[in-house]
């Protein structure tokens, strides 16, 4: 669904007799099968670094078979504040054209790396045929907030200052990201605008993390079973940002981009918004299409109905995932 954001009927998408697709139910059985397989262990009970290894061994199935880009180039960024360098991979897809993505992965800030979202990483290089930047941000809990934005951001002057002598990335500067990553990219965008510094001029956002209320209408209709679960955004909330740091940064649109300004938000560059339609996170998206819209901000937004929460990176099986990144190509090329 594209709509005016006035059109969304939240009682609607979050009703009790909304269910999976077809193609969604045949992907959860599937899904369902492989992990029984696999033996799943219990998550809530392992350390982080046994958590992030299943992910890994679970994301490997989404990445199988993944598009042809022309070469894949490893780049060390240098870090912000002193801290590390950030590693990077930048993807440069067959018959590129000036300009750059900065991709942003998702995994509630706790999980996900350089390889984990190589197949949506690749897919969005070859819709926008422009070259990709793969960011591989540091994680919590080890490194809180501001940590892994500050990797972004220093991801971000390294293709603006690239920009500046290399004719290939002379084109559109945009950036991307998926569920956590969509809430760094927009974190990104409004900590360049803050500091006025170029920001993007195009981003695309796949549902993402833009508020820490978790009593919305879809974060209690889907709060499990939908693949994000209602407790585990809560621990990556607390992991990130935790309650009891000083000074309230929840309250900081760097971490919640819900409560920017109205006169922040109308100075953001055109903005595409998707959703999942049974997500925790599909309110996330409404409010902030809501407060883009209010603020005479460009945007806009499509909720994928009947599928959950990270459908971008099942395009091999998805029909419905590919059409969605065939409606962000559409807006990205309106856009620039």
């Amino acid at each position: 669904m594209n709509a005016s954001v006035k059109r969304l009927d939240v009682a609607r998408l979050t009703a009790p007799e909304v269910k999976r697709s077809a193609e969604m139910q045949a992907l959860f059985d599937w899904l369902t099968e492989q992990d029984k397989a696999m033996g799943v262990p219990d998550l809530g009970a392992l350390p982080v670094s046994e958590m992030r290894a299943w992910r890994a061994k679970t994301s490997a199935r989404t990445n199988a078979d993944p598009p042809e880009v022309a070469s894949v180039e490893r780049v060390n960024i240098a870090g912000l504040k002193g801290a590390p360098p950030v590693v990077c991979d930048l993807y440069t897809p067959l018959n590129a054209e000036p300009g750059v993505v900065l991709f942003i992965h998702g995994g509630g800030w706790v999980f996900g790396d350089i390889a984990s979202h190589t197949r949506l990483a690749r897919m969005l290089a070859v819709e926008t045929k422009k070259r990709l930047l793969y960011v591989d941000y540091r994680l919590a809990p080890e490194n809180p907030y501001p940590a892994p934005l500050d990797d972004c951001v220093a991801a971000w002057r390294w293709i603006v200052a690239r920009a500046e002598t290399d004719p290939n990335f002379k084109g559109p500067l945009a950036v991307c990201g998926d569920s956590a990553g969509g809430n760094l990219s927009m974190a990104t965008i409004l900590h360049e605008q803050q500091l006025g510094r170029r920001k993007p001029d195009i981003a695309m956002l796949f549902y993402g993390v833009y508020d820490d209320d978790l009593d919305t209408p879809s974060y209690l209709r889907f709060a499990t079973g939908h693949g994000l679960a209602r407790p585990g955004m809560a621990k990556f909330w607390e992991m990130y940002a935790p309650p009891d740091t000083p000074g309230q940064p929840r309250q900081d649109p760097l971490l919640c981009p819900v409560r920017a300004s109205e006169a922040e938000l109308a100075k953001l560059p055109p903005i595409f918004l998707n959703a999942s339609g049974m997500d925790p996170l599909l309110c996330d998206t409404i409010k902030m299409a809501e407060r883009l819209e209010a603020a005479g901000a460009t945007c806009e937004v499509h909720v994928h109905e009947g599928l959950h929460h990270g459908f971008m990176q099942q395009t091999a099986r998805l029909a419905e995932s590919r059409r969605a990144f065939a409606l962000m190509g559409d807006f990205y090329r309106r856009h620039t």
